[in-house]
Parts: structure tokens; sequence; C-alpha cells
């Protein structure tokens, strides 16, 4: 073999061990994980885990495209909310409790609690109204054993507003208030600072339920406590006003009737005929009482649902031995409950939320075999484990195949829904399927170097280039 040859073999073999140093884009195609989503209307986050680099990423999608960025935590840190600015990280879930702010790679520890519950799921009760979060940390009271179920609590809440944590003296259920920027805490009302604006008596025995009701620009809070009486106010001059206070049948403690806890439309009560336990009954505020609109028999269960300009409410009834569930949804319409749709399935468990009261909290699942109902922005739908049902429409769509009878989470974004498992990624809108997955993938694999790492690839490439030129250049003179 002559020189010139060996030397070009040389050459050749040395020229594609450069390029193999050569950056070139790294697919992360595989070993890919999607833990969880987070929407908050018009974007969606999702948190994926590169389960060879156990490393984590937020991809955020807008309905478009997708943002890539790597995350500084690990998955020992449960992932409470995404408000679009940071996110919401928590240690451990009962006893000690952790909570930490995640912005621009920065983890900061917001607060450790302490002398928490041993009989809860989790100790940490977490509300956002879009702007700040009300916490309610659950303390250990004194019978704190899970294994007898002996278990007493007391309760700790907080202002968390912009990384600062402002403690409360009162507790109790909570209510955002939009028209007065308040929160209802127990029976007092809260700015978001802290201070407390009002003090309000609404129950003796302190069992009472709490509902907001929104009618025409009107804002109304209704509260029913005390074996049936039921009290309405209003907004005046930046305050509750009191405008109806009535007991409306007579009812054993704790039996009286409810008001959903958000309402588009007039207020509303429902509750079990107090002297038929088979029917349950629609009550509806006329502006000076409340007054019967509708009656459910048969043992139903009343679920009320509201998209962003319409209120629904979804009756549950058992048929064939309980074997089949009917659900009925009706739309309130002036002072009337209209049936919309009837739907028959087979009786599994069903979850039925509003989705935008959980707006920037993880994505609810639907199990095999399991339904959930959910209102979007302008319909309602149900999932089960093979189909999506719009009940407003009455339009049945097929799951693609890769999430039929498997796990999978629904979340509302970008004027659709995000269906996803822990591989893939569809977005639904107008009765049709788009698998986004590949993009998420691209957006992935390309996701940006540092100015650091960036430089030295360059700088590596350039390197590689000079060597190989000149060789070249030795071997034709060589020749």
């Amino acid at each position: 073999m002559s020189r010139v040859v060996k030397g070009t073999v040389f050459v050749s073999i040395l020229f594609l061990l450069l390029i193999d140093s050569i950056p070139v884009l790294t697919g992360y195609t595989d070993n890919l994980k999607i833990i969880n989503a987070y929407s908050i209307g018009d974007k969606v986050a999702f948190v994926v885990l590169n389960t060879t680099s156990n490393k984590l990423y937020a991809l955020t999608y807008n309905g478009h495209s997708f943002e890539v960025e790597p995350l500084n935590f690990t998955t020992s840190y449960l992932v409470r909310h995404w408000n679009g600015k940071y996110w919401l990280l928590q240690k451990e879930r009962r006893g000690t409790v952790s909570l930490y702010t995640y912005q621009n790679g920065v983890l900061k520890l917001i607060k450790t609690f302490n002398g928490g519950s041993l009989c809860t799921d989790n100790d940490l009760e977490i509300k956002w109204n879009g702007r700040e979060y009300l916490l309610t940390f659950i303390e250990a009271g004194p019978h704190n054993d899970p294994n007898t179920g002996e278990c007493t609590f007391k309760f700790k809440d907080y202002i968390l507003k912009d990384e600062n944590l402002v403690p409360l003296n009162v507790t109790g259920r909570e209510v955002w208030i939009p028209a007065l920027n308040a929160w209802l805490i127990g029976e007092s009302l809260v700015d978001e600072n802290g201070k407390v604006l009002g003090e309000y008596n609404f129950s003796k025995t302190g069992i009472y339920s709490v509902g907001l009701a929104v009618d025409d620009g009107k804002t109304f809070l209704v509260v029913s406590s005390d074996g049936g009486w039921v009290r309405v106010f209003t907004i005046r001059n930046s305050s509750l006003v009191l405008i109806y206070n009535r007991r409306l049948e007579k009812r054993e403690l704790g039996e009286g009737p409810y008001p959903p806890k958000v309402w588009i439309g007039k207020p509303m009560l429902l509750g079990r005929d107090s002297h038929n336990d088979l029917r349950f009954i629609v009550w509806l505020f006329n502006g000076t009482d409340f007054i019967k609109i509708h009656a459910f028999e048969d043992y139903a269960m009343l679920y009320p649902l509201t998209t962003s300009n319409r209120s629904y409410i979804l009756s549950r009834i058992p048929i064939n031995m309980g074997t089949y569930i009917l659900l009925n949804l009706f739309e309130l319409r002036g002072f009337s409950l209209v049936q919309v749709s009837s739907l028959k399935v087979r009786n599994n468990y069903l979850r039925v939320i509003n989705m935008k009261e959980s707006k920037g909290f993880s994505a609810p699942k639907v199990e095999p075999g399991s339904m959930l109902v959910a209102s979007g922005e302008n319909s309602v739908f149900l999932f089960n484990s093979s189909h999506i049902f719009d009940l407003t429409s009455r339009d049945s769509i097929e799951l693609p195949d890769a999430l039929k009878n498997h796990g999978y989470r629904v979340a509302l974004c970008c004027g659709g829904w995000i269906v996803f498992d822990e591989n893939k990624i569809y977005f639904f809108k107008n009765d049709k399927f788009s698998d986004i997955t590949p993009e998420m993938i691209s957006v992935l694999s390309e996701r940006p170097k540092s100015n650091n790492s960036l430089i030295m690839d360059i700088l590596g490439s350039l390197v590689a280039v000079v060597i190989v030129v000149f060789l070249l250049v030795f071997l034709r003179k060589s020749k």
C-alpha cells in the first residue's frame, strides 16, 4: 500500500472520529416520563422526567408551541401548584411539612410547619385566587392516632403573597370573593394582606355551608346553617349586606339545604325534601324568597357545574339494580331547569369537578374503569376508559388507541383539552385529537445550552476543522 493511500485512510478515520466529537442535537426521545401537568387557562406546564439522567424539565404549551426550562429540583419534592410565575413545592406530607417556591432556578424555603396531624393524606391545604395563596396547616389535636381513627385537629391559616407568608388569627371555611378583593375565612372577611375587614355571625352552632353566586354582575353570598336557616348577602359600598334571613324549612342540625360553592345565576339551594328522603329539591332566589323550581326523584345525587357563562346540574340516578347509572344534564334557563342530555353508563367510580376551580393545580386522573365529569369553558365533558362525551352537544368521541383502557389525565387549556399519560400528549379541540408528543420531544431535544457549553462546542468544532484541513494540505504536499 502506498504512502499516500495509507495517509488518506488515516485522515479519513481521523476525520470520522473528529466529526463524531463535534456536538450535534441529542435526541431525548427515550426514557421520558410525563409526571403531570398544571394549567392556568391559556397555557399548561408539563413536568417531564428524563429517567436516564434523573433530571426534570418544565415544558410549557400555549396551544401552538412548546418552551422548555430545566428544573433545578428533584422528584423528592411534591409539586403543589404552578401560577405561571413560580412553582409551589412541598417536602413531606404529614407531621413536619416544608413549603418552598421555585423561580428562575432558585429554590426558596417559605416555612417548615411542625406538629402536623398523622391522620390526613396531606397536612397542608392550598387555595389560589389568581394572585395569592391561602394556606391551611392541619395540626395534631389531643388525639392523633390514624390506627384507631381517634383524631382531632387544629387549623392554622396563612396568606402567601409574593413569597411572603402572613399568619392569620382566623380560621374556618374559605371563600374568595372577587368583588370585595377579600377572603371570607370562617365568619371573618380578610383582605389579601391578612387584615380583618369585618366579622359576621353566620351560625350559632358552627354548622353551616357557604356559596357564591354571580348573577348579571351582582355578587351574592349564600349561607345555610342551623337546621334550615338561610341568609343571603349582597355587596354594597365594599361590604356584605344582609338581604334575606329566614328559615326555609324546619330541619335537624346539619341537614339543611346547601348552596353550590360557585354558581352563575340567581342564588340557588339544593337539599333533600324534608318530607320525602327519595326526593331532592332545587330552590332559586327570586329577589325576595326561595322558590322550588325542580324536584328530582329516585335517590338522585346532584352535582352543580359552571362553565364561563352558564350553570348546569348533573343528576346521577342508579338503574338496573344499581348496575348502571343514568346521568342527566340540566341547564338553568331563567327559573327553569331544562334537560340537555342523558347518558346511561356502568356504575363505576365517578368524580365531578369544575375545572376553573383547579387552575394551576395538578391535572385530575381518569383511572381505568372510572369516570370524570368536568366543566370546561363552554361545555361539560365526561371522560372514561374509551370515549369522551360532550354532555352539552351529545357528541361522542373515541379516545386514541394509546390512551384506551389506560389511566390518563386531563387539563383545560388553550380553548380545548389536554389529554395525556406518561408517554403521550394529545390536544383535543373541536372533537378532534392532535398528537403533540413529537413537538414536545423536538423542543426538549433542541433545548438551548448554557453560554459556556455553547462556546466550548464552537471552539471544539473549529479546532477539529483546522486539524483536518492542515492534514489534507500536508498530505497533498507530500504527494
